[in-house]
């Protein structure tokens, strides 16, 4: 901080804001490589998270992992409309990006310019901000969302909203509803309309992540049967990795999951 009196100059500027970005910066190593928190945020003053991979020598992968989309997603825009699609299309190519599944992912080359992770990291809070240029799937998407806070609020239960776990192998996941218990619950709303098998084939990778690494905890996951298709192999997956996979307006069962195990920490 430049201490009141003290005279305003450029450096006393740029060795602030230099401090303010090397503290904010994160970067871990991981198997697959390097996770960066760079000094970005998504509209909701969640901190952008990369993560940088080699796949092939002399290539960098840049991506998002998904959770850009996701984020879209978990606010109820629905991704398969022709407009948003357009707007992201837009904008992939603007910056050089492309969609891989869920994730938005870049190829680097050697050696590493820094300005394409800034560039990228630019590139998806601006993707993120689509959720003000359109409106909002229609308010069945919130349905769920209120259902299961009204069952928490039943059992006199305040999760953590938005809570990040670390797994063995991806860190940062984040969960919905988290209750730090004896046995711990994350509980997921499935967000993505129509068509939700990959987003399941990637949370039935988390939830074995999450699992691995913290063993008594209980996962859980509703979703929306008006809204989203779930297939026989979403379905397996889902009650192979979960403790509870049911639709939303399954209350008592949702009911007698939380109220099993319900021993604070």
């Amino acid at each position: 901080m430049i201490p009141d009196g003290d005279q305003l100059s450029p450096d006393s500027l740029r060795s602030l804001l230099a401090a303010f970005w090397s503290d904010t910066l994160e970067i871990a190593a991981h198997r697959r490589g390097l996770t960066l928190a760079v000094p970005l945020c998504y509209p909701d003053g969640w901190q952008v998270i990369l993560e940088l991979s080699r796949p092939v020598p002399g290539v960098l992968r840049l991506s998002d992992h998904g959770r850009t989309l996701q984020w879209l997603e978990g606010r109820g825009q629905n991704l398969d409309k022709k407009s948003v699609q357009n707007h992201l299309r837009e904008r992939c190519t603007t910056f050089g990006m492309r969609q891989d599944g869920i994730a938005l992912v870049k190829e680097l080359p050697l050696p590493l310019d820094p300005a394409s992770l800034q560039l990228f990291a630019e590139a998806l809070v601006g993707i993120a901000y689509l959720y003000y240029l359109h409106k909002p799937a229609e308010r069945a998407a919130e349905v769920p969302v209120e259902t299961i806070e009204r069952v928490f609020a039943e059992r006199h239960l305040s999760p953590r909203r938005n809570h990040p776990l670390d797994g063995k192998i991806e860190t940062g996941i984040r969960v919905d509803y988290y209750l730090p218990q004896q046995h711990p619950v994350a509980l997921q709303i499935l967000a993505q309309r129509g068509n939700v098998r990959q987003v399941m084939e990637q949370w039935g990778f988390r939830w074995t992540d999450l699992r691995n690494a913290h063993p008594k905890l209980r996962p859980a996951m509703v979703y929306d049967p008006d809204n989203q298709r779930i297939d026989p192999q979403t379905l397996r997956i889902g009650e192979s990795v979960c403790d509870l996979f049911c639709p939303y307006h399954e209350t008592a069962a949702i009911h007698e999951f939380l109220g099993a195990h319900s021993i604070p920490n």
